[in-house]
C-alpha cells in the first residue's frame, strides 16, 4: 500500500491537504493559531488517528467491547533546531472489559501502528526540488 497526499499553499496562513477526495485545512503561518492545526498539531492528530484506528481494528479482532476511545496528547518543542522533543499521551477507553485485556489492546495499538512505527524508527523523508 502507498499513500498520496497533496498539500498546497492557499494564502499566507492556510494550506490545503488533499487525498482521495478529502480535504484538510492546515495552518502555515508561523506563530499563529487561528488558521487551524499547525504542523506539530497535525503530527499529533496523525498519531492519534493511527492509534484509534488500531483501537477499532485490534479491539474487534480481540472481540472487545469498547464504548468510546480518545487520546489526549501533550508535546514539547525546542526552537533550535526546531523539533518536537517529547510526546506524552493518555489513551482513555470506556469499557467494561478486564483491565489486562485493555492494557494488551493499548500496547498492541502502539506496536502495530504505521505512524507510531514511523516515529519510533526515525524515518528521514526524501525529496527533490522542482522549479516550474
Amino acid at each position: 500500500m502507498n499513500y498520496h497526499v497533496n498539500v498546497t499553499i492557499q494564502d499566507d496562513s492556510h494550506a490545503l491537504a488533499e487525498t482521495r477526495g478529502h480535504r484538510l485545512s492546515l495552518n502555515v503561518k508561523k506563530g499563529a493559531g487561528e488558521p487551524g492545526f499547525n504542523a506539530a498539531e497535525t503530527l499529533l492528530a496523525a498519531l492519534g488517528a493511527c492509534m484509534l484506528t488500531n483501537v477499532n481494528a485490534i479491539g474487534e479482532k480481540m472481540r472487545l467491547k469498547v464504548e468510546s476511545a480518545r487520546i489526549e496528547f501533550e508535546a514539547d518543542r525546542r526552537d533550535e533546531p526546531p523539533a518536537v522533543t517529547e510526546i506524552r499521551y493518555r489513551l482513555i477507553l470506556k469499557s467494561s472489559e478486564p483491565y489486562e485485556k485493555l492494557k494488551e489492546l493499548a500496547d498492541l495499538c502502539f506496536k502495530w501502528g504505521t505512524v507510531t512505527n514511523t516515529l519510533i524508527n526515525g524515518l528521514v523523508p526524501q525529496g527533490e526540488l522542482i522549479i516550474e
